[in-house]
């Protein structure tokens, strides 16, 4: 093969090379689709029953954070416990519920306990419990956590232990909880036409 037909030969194979693309682009579709979604937001904080929340006066701040706050009549019983006070939907993930921070002012506390538990079951079987231990000086410390379970709805009881025996003329106490989630992020699966 001479000089010339080896010419020939790399530039029949360069044009092979640049028109193959080119005619194969027109084999490439493109797809196009519109997928309508509804945002759903992971938890959703809720008051639950109504004579057990306007007896300790709960309030609920803020849904997506949330933070709660309870009027505590303290009494010379062994405890005082708050049935259903709020219910938790978790609509994605398996999120973590603790306690970020807390304060108290009131008489003294020897505990305050929270319950987390599906609407389904007691709070005999509890999912968790959160253990606080409040403190007039130093705010108040928490442990403990609970696992939370998507397409669950969770009640969240209050059991308070006050310091007995109380004394004469002492007020209700305050308590301010800031609730947290951690690991929130749920993944949905969107189905293609």
């Amino acid at each position: 093969m001479n000089r010339v037909g080896k010419l020939a030969l790399v530039a029949g194979i360069l044009a092979i090379a640049l028109a193959v693309p080119i005619a194969t682009a027109h084999l490439i579709f493109v797809y196009e689709a519109q997928v309508t979604v509804q945002p759903v937001t992971p938890v959703v904080w809720l008051y639950g029953n109504s004579e057990e929340v306007s007896a300790v006066k709960l309030s609920l701040t803020n849904k997506t954070s949330p933070q709660i706050s309870l009027t505590i009549p303290i009494t010379n019983s062994s405890e005082t416990y708050v049935y259903q006070a709020l219910e938790v939907k978790v609509n994605a993930g398996s999120p973590y519920l603790y306690v970020d921070s807390c304060s108290y002012s009131g008489p003294a506390l020897t505990a305050v306990n929270i319950i987390v538990y599906p609407t389904t079951a007691s709070p005999s079987s509890p999912a968790g419990t959160i253990a606080i231990t409040p403190s007039t000086s130093s705010g108040c410390t928490a442990s403990g956590y609970v696992q939370l379970t998507a397409g669950t709805t969770y009640y969240v009881d209050f059991q308070v232990e006050p310091t007995l025996p109380i004394p004469y003329g002492a007020s209700s106490g305050t308590l301010t909880i800031n609730f947290a989630l951690t690991n929130q992020s749920g993944t949905a699966t969107v189905p293609t036409p």
